[in-house]
């Protein structure tokens, strides 16, 4: 067997077994799922039902729901950063990532098999609170292919934040100080347009969360599935292409995170 298809079977075989565990993880204790439902399904229902009418100036509430939704899916999409930095900081102080880097596997390996374990949770939350705004009302209006897109791009980024998830809690050795991230990134999603349009906002504030990439992926969203509003005239260009703005934001992720999160892992770190 060559040098390459060794380093190949060390990279699918270790990435399967860190795959699995993080599964039965979830299985063993199925309220670390109910957690990362509980906050984005809370607030789809305080924004929804009890802001909703206010949000919606007068307008209709039900319209309003369904410009929200999209934004609640991509915060459950971006748990996955939050729930991968706890899992790769726990094993760390456990002695776990130790032993992964003592075993002749791929540096990628691990933080491969915890990325798309986390991108397979992903699906099903994702799924269940798709489920949860079509009861509120939420309606699809978009072809197969915008479909896809849509569904192509959350995970997308899921996938990427779990990458970037998991360089945070291999880099930040303390756990108290990791824990108190947490709202320091759920903060930093809240300045998008995931509630109310970047137009509401006061200047430099929009221009901040017009190049979120939170709203780039909203507004790709809203717009691929049929809740779109024309971006107003002078906003950035992410909002008037969100599409190419969102997989630019993909790519830049990636680039960004798995190279930090491979070196973290290597033998020699």
């Amino acid at each position: 067997m060559s040098a390459v298809d060794t380093r190949a079977v060390s990279l699918f075989t270790g990435a399967w077994v860190l795959f699995r565990r993080v599964l039965t993880n979830y299985r063993n204790s199925p309220g670390l799922f109910a957690i990362t439902l509980a906050a984005p399904l809370g607030m789809m229902l305080l924004f929804g039902f009890v802001f909703g009418g206010a949000l919606a100036s007068g307008g209709d509430a039900s319209a309003y729901r369904s410009y929200l939704v999209p934004g609640v899916l991509v915060l459950v999409a971006a748990m996955g950063l939050t729930s991968t930095a706890m899992t790769s900081n726990a094993d760390l102080h456990s002695g776990f990532t130790d032993r992964i880097r003592a075993l002749p596997l791929s540096a990628a390996a691990a933080p491969a098999g915890y990325a798309l374990a986390e991108t397979v949770v992903g699906i099903l939350a994702l799924a269940l609170m798709a489920g949860a705004g079509y009861l509120m009302g939420w309606r699809i209006d978009a072809t197969p292919s915008e479909i896809v897109v849509a569904i192509a791009l959350l995970l997308a980024f899921r996938c990427a934040l779990s990458w970037l998830g998991i360089a945070l809690g291999a880099a930040v050795r303390d756990e108290q100080m990791l824990q108190q991230t947490a709202p320091l990134i759920f903060g930093t999603l809240m300045f998008s347009n995931v509630f109310v349009p970047t137009s509401s906002m006061p200047t430099v504030i929009a221009v901040i969360a017009e190049w979120n990439p939170v709203s780039s992926l909203v507004a790709a969203l809203r717009e691929l599935l049929g809740a779109d509003l024309p971006a107003p005239a002078g906003s950035a260009w992410p909002m008037q292409h969100p599409v190419a703005a969102a997989t630019a934001w993909m790519v830049a992720l990636f680039a960004l995170a798995v190279p930090i999160a491979i070196r973290r892992y290597a033998n020699d770190s």
